[in-house]
This record gives C-alpha cells, sequence and structure tokens, in this order.
C-alpha cells in the first residue's frame, strides 16, 4: 500500500507492507523518522520554520510548522 502525505501534512505508520512518500518538496522539508526494530515510521511535510510567525495557523495546522510538526510525529510514532 502507499500513502502520499501532502503540503502540511503528517503520515505515522506501524505496518510493513505500506510506502510513506510525499513529492514536491520544493521549498519545504520532509523528515522522516523510521525505528527497524518495531518496524514503525513516519513522514511529515513542513513549510516553514517557527510556528511564532502564525500562532493562530499554527493552531489549526500544526503540521505546517518544523516546531510543532516534528513534535506530533515524535507523538504519533510513540503512540504506535
Amino acid at each position: 500500500m502507499k500513502t502520499v502525505v501532502g503540503v502540511s501534512d503528517l503520515r505515522v505508520s506501524g505496518n510493513t507492507d505500506e510506502t510513506i512518500i510525499t513529492y514536491a518538496l520544493g521549498s519545504c522539508l520532509g523528515i522522516a523518522a523510521y525505528d527497524p526494530t518495531i518496524n514503525v515510521g513516519g513522514l511529515l511535510h513542513v513549510m516553514l520554520p517557527l510556528s511564532k510567525a502564525d500562532p493562530e495557523k499554527a493552531k489549526l495546522k500544526p503540521e505546517m510548522y518544523v516546531d510543532t510538526g516534528f513534535q506530533l510525529l515524535l507523538d504519533g510514532l510513540y503512540d504506535l
């Protein structure tokens, strides 16, 4: 199974049959994490570095920013 992560989005999975991909990073940043011991991984596609640039937007879409999105990625992996 293939899962596409869009801009300002993330996906975590413990399914070894799933491939998580993103396209068109451009000036965005893709952050991937994988633990081969327990077979969990995730991908985050962020646009901007700091949520303090627009705190209201960050509340609505924390995946847009590195400082808030990365924590969501880690939390999602730990929750699996």
